[in-house]
């Protein structure tokens, strides 16, 4: 694609829109990535205007409501119901589901999340040790509520019922809600008997920036 001069004025909305097509289809999976590969591309590199998390994700919503349709719906469906069998199977844990599978957003290279309770990491890996569940260790950061800097969580990431996971583990002698790196509120969740009426819905976009879910305690 051809670089625009950078004297041509590029605003916020039209960098929202190319992010959009870049998590969506250009293989780049978070919000900060895909919004500096979009200065770059637009030639917008000394902008100062952008688009933060909320518009990106707004961006995402309308490209794939425009683009990708009933395709994108039976995709968002099919990982919602192979997340419902993932949060019968983790009812030990009060595991729930997060993120763009909930929210309507996931696209092809998105693995489903779950958050997890558990003050005992072994356990959880035992769960799946005893199930002969293969799986890999890693570790993410998120802000929760109370606490000003990010924390470190363990995260197990794994295949089930053919699809990516990526299990994020939470201790459960305290409530703190994690924060949503959307728009810095308590990020939305949906047990089983939550995830059981979404899927009755038809509803495809969710949450407090499109159709609000109501939220789980944790």
């Amino acid at each position: 694609m051809g670089r625009r001069p950078h004297s041509a004025r590029v605003g916020r909305a039209e960098i929202a829109n190319h992010a959009a097509r870049l998590l969506v289809d250009g293989g780049v999976i978070d919000f900060d990535s895909a919004r500096r590969k979009a200065q770059r591309e637009l030639g917008a590199e000394q902008s100062r205007d952008l688009p933060d998390n909320l518009e990106l994700h707004r961006a995402v919503i309308d490209y794939l409501r425009l683009f990708h349709g009933a395709r994108h719906a039976e995709r968002i469906a099919h990982l919602r119901n192979v997340a419902h069998k993932a949060l019968r199977l983790l009812a030990p844990f009060q595991a729930v589901l997060v993120g763009p599978v909930l929210y309507g957003t996931a696209c092809e290279f998105t693995p489903v999340s779950l958050h997890l309770r558990s003050d005992e990491f072994e356990a959880v890996t035992r769960f799946l040790l005893e199930r002969r569940m293969s799986y890999e260790l890693d570790e993410t950061q998120l802000r929760v509520s109370g606490l000003a800097a990010p924390q470190r969580l363990p995260q197990i990431l794994l295949s089930l019922y053919d699809e990516a996971f990526e299990l994020t583990v939470l201790p459960a002698h305290n409530s703190r809600q994690p924060l949503s790196a959307i728009d810095g509120r308590p990020m939305q969740r949906a047990d089983v008997a939550t995830l059981d009426a979404l899927l009755d819905s038809g509803e495809v976009f969710v949450g407090d920036f499109a159709t609000p879910v109501a939220p789980h305690p944790l």
